[in-house]
């Protein structure tokens, strides 16, 4: 058995009473790959609780060879990928009020609405790219994981996340450029 430092939360999952604690701690994380996936917010929120009551369900069979953050987010981007293919979503863009950039108190209104605007052309763009190469991104960028991480969520290989990630920026770079070359420049 591996050491990790979620061995807690596996702890805690394990407890019918703490299990609220550790949904609240990663309801976040599991929303927002499940919105990268399906693109639509009540699907989002539905392939979300379903994922926490799989989990729920599951706990006896998590065998710690990774760790627990991952095995749950590799629960939820399976689960996100069901909902994507049950539902056959169009693609709308993500609406994440809550992540729209902080005005500094040093900065002028304009630079402030140069900044909201190009977070917004950014997610908007990003929920344009395919299912994995949205989930992709978020991950590496947004939750800072490391491409082993992502390999053990999505179950890739190594070579074939980097791959991904180099497509899923290209990809992402040509959005951009078409949508206002002058934004990003």
């Amino acid at each position: 058995m591996n050491e990790h430092p979620e061995d807690t939360d596996f702890l805690m999952a394990r407890h019918p009473g703490a299990f609220a604690d550790l949904v609240e701690k990663y309801q976040s994380m599991v929303y927002t790959i499940c919105l990268n996936v399906v693109k639509s917010e009540p699907l989002a929120e539905e392939a979300a609780q379903d994922t926490f009551v799989k989990v729920y369900r599951k706990i006896g069979s998590f065998e710690q060879q990774a760790s627990f953050k991952t095995w749950l987010y590799r629960i939820a981007y399976n689960t996100a990928i069901d909902y994507y293919r049950k539902k056959r979503v169009k693609l709308i863009s993500m609406d994440e009020e809550d992540s729209v950039p902080v005005r500094d108190p040093s900065d002028n209104q304009q630079d402030y609405l140069e900044r909201k605007e190009a977070h917004e052309v950014l997610h908007e763009n990003i929920g344009k790219l395919p299912p994995d190469q949205s989930v992709i991104l978020t991950l590496y960028y947004l939750e800072e994981k490391s491409v082993k991480d992502i390999c053990e969520c999505m179950g890739l290989t190594d070579s074939n996340v980097k791959i991904k990630l180099f497509r899923a920026r290209k990809a992402l770079r040509t959005l951009l450029e078409k949508t206002n070359k002058d934004l990003f420049a």
